[in-house]
């Protein structure tokens, strides 16, 4: 029942290498930007997307649906992508794979919040909730890479914050997910 307390983002930089092509170049002043774990998300995302070209890519082509701009724009760029860049996301999931598993071993957790900041408001500039997005992504694409378990739970409601629950994202190698919810929600948080 050890506790290892590290920074994820500086982990993932030093155990992940071809990362290295998806960090961002830019010095980006944002308190919720963790480049590493930025760049783990865009891996992410354009694998994700590459696997929609495969799945639709022939029928959008053909159908050219009309979508918002913002979705319309991700699709095609996943319809654009190449072999190469799916060649390198996919070394990344297995590279951060690996680092996560040995991170982690056969029994332990990781306990990360859900968001990296308070939710956006109603009628955010489109930038901001860009922003946003991104933030919440480098977060949640972490399970998504690694394969691995996640199960969010609410901690409670903060009373400055009204209705919204801060949320703690649960990751771990195990594979029985019921066995190690029961134990969390057992556990005195």
């Amino acid at each position: 029942n050890v506790v290892k307390k590290t920074t994820l983002g500086d982990y993932v930089k030093d155990n992940v290498p071809s990362l290295d092509c998806f960090l961002s170049k830019e010095s980006d002043e944002n308190i919720y930007n963790i480049p590493s774990l930025a760049a783990l998300s865009s891996a992410f995302r354009l694998l994700e997307r590459y696997e929609f070209k495969t799945i639709h890519g022939e029928w959008v082509e053909k159908v050219r649906p009309d979508l918002s701009p913002g979705i319309s724009e991700r699709i095609w760029e996943g319809i654009r992508m190449t072999e190469e860049k799916v060649d390198m996301c996919r070394l990344v999931k297995k590279e951060f794979h690996a680092a996560l598993t040995a991170f982690l071993g056969d029994d332990s957790i990781l306990a990360i919040p859900t968001v990296a900041g308070p939710p956006p408001k109603l009628q955010t500039d489109p930038s901001t909730l860009e922003i946003f997005r991104a933030r919440a992504f480098s977060l949640l694409a972490i399970a998504g890479v690694c394969g691995f378990c996640q199960v969010s739970i609410p901690l409670g409601i903060l009373p400055h914050m009204g209705l919204r629950k801060p949320m703690v994202a649960m990751i771990w190698v195990e594979k029985n997910i019921e066995k190690r919810c029961r134990m969390v929600i057992c556990c005195d948080v």
